[in-house]
C-alpha cells in the first residue's frame, strides 16, 4: 500500500510538473506571436566617439602636413606620432566594448522558470532517494523501474539547472552589453 501511495505522489508530482512545463511553454509561444517587430536598435556612442577620435587625428595629421618646410622633419614626426595615438584609442575603444550578444544569447535571456522547476525537481529527486533508500530495508525487492525513474528525475534535475545556469549567464551578458 505504501509503494502505491509513494508512486502515485510520484506520478502526480511528474504529472504537475509537465502541465507546468507545457503551460509556461504556451504562454511564451502565444506572447511571441503577439510581439511585434522591434522598431530599430540603438546606436553605438562608444563607435562614434571611436571615429571621432580617428577622424581628429587625420584633421591633425592634415594639418601638419600643410606646415612649411623647415618644419617638415617635425611635422612628419608629429603626423607618426598623431596617427600611433589615433590607433592606440581605437584599439583601447575596441578591446573596451564587446561584441553585442546573439539571437539565442538574448532568446535565453529571460529564462526565468527554469529556477523553480529545478529546485521542484531537485527535491522530487531527494525525495526519490530516500524512499529507494527506505525500500531496500524491507524485506521484499523494490522494482527497477522505480530506481529507474528516481534516476531520470535526477538527469533531468541536472539538466534542468544547466538550462537555468546557461539563462542566468544570457542575462548578465545581455545586461552588460545594454
Amino acid at each position: 500500500m505504501a509503494y502505491f501511495l509513494v508512486m502515485g505522489g510520484l506520478a502526480l508530482t511528474v504529472c504537475f510538473t509537465f502541465g507546468w512545463i507545457v503551460w509556461r511553454m504556451l504562454r511564451w509561444a502565444f506572447a511571441r506571436l503577439g510581439r511585434r517587430a522591434p522598431a530599430g536598435r540603438k546606436k553605438k556612442t562608444a563607435a562614434r566617439a571611436s571615429q571621432g577620435r580617428q577622424a581628429a587625428a587625420k584633421a591633425s595629421a592634415r594639418a601638419s602636413s600643410k606646415a612649411p618646410s623647415k618644419e617638415k622633419g617635425r611635422a612628419s614626426s608629429s603626423r607618426r606620432d598623431a596617427a600611433a595615438a589615433g590607433k592606440d584609442a581605437a584599439r583601447r575603444d575596441k578591446k573596451a566594448e564587446p561584441s553585442p550578444p546573439w539571437r539565442l544569447t538574448m532568446a535565453l535571456a529571460p529564462l526565468r522558470g527554469a529556477w523553480p522547476l529545478a529546485v521542484l525537481l531537485a527535491a522530487l529527486y531527494g525525495g526519490g532517494r530516500l524512499v529507494a533508500h527506505g525500500m531496500v530495508a524491507r524485506p521484499q525487492h523494490a522494482p527497477d523501474v522505480f530506481r529507474q525513474l528516481v534516476e531520470a528525475v535526477g538527469w533531468g534535475a541536472m539538466a534542468l539547472v544547466g538550462v537555468a545556469l546557461v539563462g542566468l549567464l544570457a542575462s548578465w551578458r545581455c545586461r552588460r552589453h545594454a
